[in-house]
């Protein structure tokens, strides 16, 4: 399995996108894609009310602070916008078939001003060049230091209170504070100390609690901090695809990615709408978690012509008590972490 996987990242680094979409379909439709965590396989997991498998779905809500050190070369501004005019979409949409989803936000967001100055107790990421480049200056060089009246790429309380406020119950989640890289490579440990610290602060205004925690651009590590700050789970990315909940070593629980939501392909929307059911499906039929998560500064296409056919299907399984749907916090919950 694993040689099998490193040839197949050869040759995708060595082909071009068209290639590259025919190979990704190739794979899902002839493999035993999406793969399962070979302990599940062995185990009699029981999810509530005797539903046979689960669906969580995360969103990454991080505005402009994901996007300044990039290497796609995306304006930070245009993604923010792009984020600002879908959510209040998306909140609808989870809304009419009760969907209930983790929103991993990033804490500045959570703010509703701040003043120069106000980040200067926290220690700093060094510079690195890996997943992103950040190789000069200083990381909140890019903080306006203002208000979400004047600089709304940065700041979100209107967004938060939408979230809040909606007729589903939804879960506000950690994606650090300034959304960095936590790899123990690029992040010493009391860098992710102070974003949480942050965090935690910036969040106990709304009334939120630091429960679940999603790894900026999947740069995983410091678990020891979560662990600090007693987060019950976490995402990151796997081998695998699809999980009952994971102990890991330092007793935290965590999911893998299992896919995300967006157009990566050109291909029909039955074709995205197909491979998510199919994920779904085998979540059912191995007793395991799906967990699809997304940005949401997607393209309108996925939001319109892609999503609402997932939902409405998870929905359905739901209802015939076939599919557990929930947030990161609520899963924890119901295994008593």
């Amino acid at each position: 399995m694993k040689d099998s996987r490193k040839i197949y990242k050869f040759i995708r680094a060595h082909i071009g996108s068209t290639q590259k979409a025919y190979l990704s379909k190739a794979v899902f439709d002839f493999s035993n894609k999406p793969f399962v965590y070979k302990k599940n396989e062995k185990e009699n997991n029981n999810f509530p009310a005797d539903f046979e498998g689960g669906l969580c779905i995360s969103a990454d809500f991080e505005m402009a602070w994901a996007f300044r050190y990039s290497k796609r070369k995306v304006d930070p501004l245009k993604m923010a916008n792009k984020e600002r005019e879908n959510i209040p979409v998306l909140l609808k949409l989870f809304a009419k078939y009760n969907i209930p989803i983790t929103w991993a936000t990033v804490g500045h967001l959570m703010l509703e001003s701040c003043n120069k100055g106000d980040h200067n107790w926290m220690h700093r990421i060094p510079y690195f060049d890996d997943h992103w480049r950040f190789s000069s200056g200083d990381w909140f060089d890019d903080d306006p230091y203002s208000n979400y009246q004047k600089d709304s790429a940065w700041y979100a309380p209107d967004l938060m209170e939408l979230i809040l406020k909606s007729d589903v119950k939804h879960e506000i989640g950690c994606h650090t504070f300034s959304h960095i890289d936590c790899s123990y490579k690029n992040c010493p440990p009391q860098v992710l100390d102070d974003e949480l610290t942050a965090w935690k602060k910036a969040a106990s205004k709304w009334g939120v609690e630091l429960n679940s925690f999603v790894f900026p651009g999947g740069t995983a590590g410091n678990y020891e901090i979560l662990k600090k700050h007693n987060v019950k789970i976490y995402r990151r990315n796997m081998n695998f695809d699809l999980a009952y909940p994971i102990i890991d070593q330092y007793g935290l629980l965590f999911l893998p990615s299992t896919s995300s939501f967006g157009k990566s392909y050109n291909w029909s929307a039955d074709y995205y709408i197909y491979r998510y059911k199919k994920m779904i499906d085998k979540a059912i039929k191995t007793k395991t978690i799906a967990h699809i998560w997304f940005h949401p500064s997607i393209d309108s296409w996925t939001i319109s012509e892609v999503m609402p056919s997932v939902l409405i299907y998870a929905a359905d399984l739901r209802e015939a008590g076939k599919l557990w749907i929930g947030t990161m916090n609520s899963m924890a919950n119901l295994l008593g972490n």
